[in-house]
């Protein structure tokens, strides 16, 4: 069923209203977006903005889900005809790393510091924020960890409504090395995009992420 005339133009001005919110993060940060600024680029009045965006916390989810995609179709093309599990595996943390020192506004809005006084409503966000770690869990069910240490039954409950959430089946000892290389990616893409180890600690730091990733690969067992 073809959209009406007056339902194409409000999806347009959504689509818009995304793109200049993009460019004011990319510029200045989450701080920077202003929605007065927005009806102003839109040449509508101050107050017309507000029938399609209600709040400020409504544009900042727009935007989280806007850089969940954005990073996933990115994962999706550094992929691409990639064959073979580890190699599928280091294009997918490299396409992620890249993304982020492209976009580093757009990263730190869904993996930097949380912003004060907003949540990021789960109806909303999760389906787009899970998109990249859906990849990766379906690589890893070739994986091959070593045996870890019995845990708790709570803990093997939350690994294995993880696993669904993700909709894949991997053992518990996978999901739960799969939930720590996940962690681990995104700490060494944090800690160059935003500077952690200073300027003068390591002069390549592509070599060191390269090695880091290569060995989480090995205890992927991929």
């Amino acid at each position: 069923m073809s959209m009406t005339p007056r339902a194409r133009a409000r999806e347009q001005t959504m689509s818009r209203i995304v793109e200049l919110g993009r460019e004011q993060l990319d510029a200045s940060g989450p701080e920077a977006l202003n929605l007065r600024a927005i009806a102003r680029d839109l040449g509508i009045v101050s107050s017309g903005i507000y029938r399609y965006v209600p709040d400020r916390a409504h544009l900042l989810t727009m935007l989280i889900v806007d850089a969940f995609e954005a990073l996933d179709g990115a994962v999706a093309q550094g992929v691409g005809a990639v064959t073979g599990t580890r190699a599928k595996f280091v294009s997918l943390v490299a396409a992620m790393r890249m993304w982020a020192l492209k976009f580093p506004q757009r990263w730190a809005l869904i993996y930097g510091t949380p912003i004060i006084g907003y949540e990021a409503p789960a109806s909303e966000t999760t389906g787009a924020g899970t998109k990249v770690s859906q990849r990766l869990a379906a690589l890893l069910a070739e994986a091959s960890v070593k045996e870890l240490e019995p845990r708790s039954s709570q803990f093997s409950q939350d690994l294995a409504a993880a696993s669904d959430e993700l909709d894949v089946e991997l053992p518990a000892d996978v999901m739960e090395k799969a939930l720590e290389v996940w962690i681990q990616i995104i700490g060494v893409i944090n800690a160059e995009v935003f500077g952690y180890l200073g300027k003068d600690t390591l002069h390549d730091f592509h070599e060191f992420h390269a090695r880091m990733v290569s060995r989480l690969a090995d205890e992927l067992g991929i």
